[in-house]
């Protein structure tokens, strides 16, 4: 877009000139300084063009939790007479606890 903005430009300050300058070898004809000025943007626009360097882009960073390993306690006590161990659910803490309970 900027190649044609600036061609247009030139030939517009070319037309202006040329309508104003008689003499020398350009107002025989008036073809050269338009051929010089239309070899110019005919090979800039004609250049290949080069994209910018790429961008390199970060892989996305991936957070993995740690898997979360409970133990339950071992009871190594014996429990009282008349009472035994039983594993139960704490509806409060939703945890499994050990509790006594009785026979």
């Amino acid at each position: 877009m900027k190649k044609i903005i600036i061609a247009l430009a030139l030939l517009g300050i070319v037309g202006t000139a040329d309508a104003h300058w008689r003499g020398g070898c350009c107002y025989r004809g008036g073809w050269i300084a338009p051929a010089l000025i239309g070899g110019v943007i005919g090979y800039e626009l004609s250049r290949p063009y080069y994209a910018p360097l790429p961008v390199y882009i970060q892989p996305p960073v991936v957070v993995q939790q740690p898997q979360v390993i409970i133990q339950q306690p071992q009871i190594v006590q014996d429990a009282p007479l008349g009472y035994h161990w039983q594993w139960m659910i704490d509806p409060a803490t939703n945890q499994q606890k050990a509790v006594l309970v009785p026979n």
